[in-house]
C-alpha cells in the first residue's frame, strides 16, 4: 500500500507532516498488528555519508534492541528481526562483556527480571550464557558475533551502547574484529564514554562532545565529521540543529517512555515527533511503542 493509499484509508483520524501520516491528537491509530515477513530492508546505510542518510530521512534505530513485544524479548535475536520487517535503518545493541571476554548482546545489568537469574553476563562464560533463556519465550541470549551477523543480513546498521565501558582489552578489540567480520564499518554508531570513545573512533560515529556543542553555540566553525547529536529532545536548542548539521554531524534524538509522563506519554513524544521533524533531524532513536507515528503499523504490545 502506498503512502497515499494508507493516509486515504486512515481519513480523518490522522494529518500528514513531511510525508509521514501521524495520528491525530489523543486517538489511537486504527492499524492492527500482522504477522510480517522478515526480510532485508533494500540497502545498509552509510553514516558516513550524510546526504545518503538524509535521503531515506527519518533514520529509524529500534530503542532496546530491536521491536520489543510478547515473545520477542529485548536484545532478543527475534527483537532485532521485527526491525526489518518493519523497515528500520538501525538496531541498539546492548552490549557487555562475558566471562571469558566475548561481548554479549543483553539489556539489563542484572540477569532477574529478563531471564529469572541473579546474575550478570560477566559471571558467565560465553558458552554457557549463551544457553539461557529469556522468561516466557524461546529465545536464548545471543553474542554479538551471532546478532551482528543476522544484523547484516537483514541490511540492518548498528547503534552500539557498550554497557561494559572499563571492559578489557581483549573485549573491545573483539567487537572491532566483529565489526569488520561482518561488514558493518559504515553502518555503526556508538553510545559510551572514553574507552568506547578511544576504540570505536573511525569505526562507528561518536556522539557529539558537550564541547563541541558550546563551539557551535557560539557560531564557531568546527568540524564534527565522525560524530551526532544524541540526547533527550526537550532540552535541546532546537536553532542548532541546522548549525550542527552545516558543521558534519548528524542529529538524532530519542524517543523513549521513560523519557516521558507514564499517563501522557504518547502525546508528549509525538509532540517531540513533529516539532524535530520540521526543524529537520536527521532521525529518531525510538521504542517500537511509537513506531506508528512513522508510517509503520503499531505493534500490539509493544514495549
Amino acid at each position: 500500500m502506498s503512502k497515499t493509499e494508507e493516509f486515504i484509508r486512515l481519513g480523518a483520524t490522522s494529518i500528514l507532516v513531511f510525508g509521514i501520516a501521524f495520528p491525530l491528537w489523543g486517538q489511537e491509530p486504527s492499524i492492527e498488528a500482522a504477522p510480517l515477513e522478515v526480510a532485508p530492508i533494500p540497502q545498509l546505510i552509510d553514516v558516513w555519508d550524510a546526504a545518503k542518510v538524509r535521503a531515506r530521512r527519518p533514520l529509524l534505530i529500534a530503542h532496546r534492541g530491536g521491536v520489543v513485544a510478547p515473545g520477542a524479548p529485548e536484545c532478543s535475536q527475534k527483537a532485532v528481526e521485527m526491525p526489518a520487517a518493519h523497515r528500520y535503518d538501525m538496531v541498539e545493541l546492548d552490549t557487555w562483556e562475558s566471562k571469558d571476554n566475548h561481548p554479549v548482546v543483553f539489556h539489563d545489568q542484572n540477569m532477574m527480571r529478563a531471564c529469572g537469574i541473579d546474575g550478570k553476563i560477566s559471571d558467565f562464560t560465553l558458552e554457557a550464557v549463551t544457553q539461557i533463556r529469556f522468561l516466557n519465550s524461546d529465545e536464548t541470549i545471543t553474542s554479538l558475533d551471532a546478532m551482528l551477523g543476522l544484523c547484516r543480513s537483514l541490511n540492518l546498521g548498528v547503534m552500539f551502547d557498550i554497557k561494559s565501558g572499563d571492559g578489557s582489552d581483549l573485549f573491545f578489540n573483539r567487537i572491532l574484529d566483529l565489526i569488520e567480520k561482518h561488514d558493518l564499518d559504515k553502518a555503526c554508531v556508538t553510545l559510551g564514554g572514553s574507552r568506547t570513545r578511544k576504540y570505536l573512533k573511525g569505526r562507528a560515529l561518536l556522539t557529539l562532545p558537550g564541547e563541541m556543542l558550546e563551539k557551535v553555540k557560539k557560531g564557531e566553525s568546527v568540524d564534527l565529521n565522525g560524530f551526532f547529536w544524541f540526547g533527550v529532545p526537550k532540552t535541546w536548542p532546537i536553532d542548532l540543529v541546522k548549525p550542527v548539521q552545516e558543521n558534519g554531524a548528524l542529529v538524532i534524538p530519542a524517543l523513549n517512555t521513560f523519557r516521558y509522563s507514564e499517563e501522557n506519554h504518547r502525546i508528549e513524544a509525538r509532540e517531540d515527533a513533529e516539532r524535530l521533524l520540521e526543524a529537520g533531524v536527521d532521525g529518531f532513536q525510538i521504542d517500537s511503542i511509537y513506531q506508528d507515528y512513522f508510517d509503520r503499523p503499531k505493534v500490539q504490545g509493544a514495549k
